[in-house]
């Protein structure tokens, strides 16, 4: 009866990822966060150039959205290097 009681009572213990696993996943959630934002910027760049006048202007933004887009496109290529091993 003891042990059925302390069964009960006892606390969930949590599976212990290895060092490593840790470090992944830390690495994976910080990389999912930095590609959307740097999607959203991206966005913006293109938003802001479609409504600029100045044509300089129109140009700085569509050229930091395309250096933009390269950079997600380039963490999203490593991000799945990351999670497929």
């Amino acid at each position: 009866m003891l042990n059925l009681f302390k069964a009960m009572n006892a606390k969930l213990q949590l599976r212990e990822f290895d060092p490593m696993t840790v470090q992944r996943i830390k690495e994976g959630a910080y990389l999912v966060k930095m590609i959307s934002e740097t999607q959203v910027a991206a966005r913006k760049c293109e938003f802001f150039a479609s409504n600029a006048v100045d044509q300089e202007i129109k140009n700085a933004f569509e050229d930091e959205a395309k250096i933009l887009k390269q950079g997600a496109r380039t963490l999203q290529q490593y991000y799945e290097s990351i999670t497929t091993e």
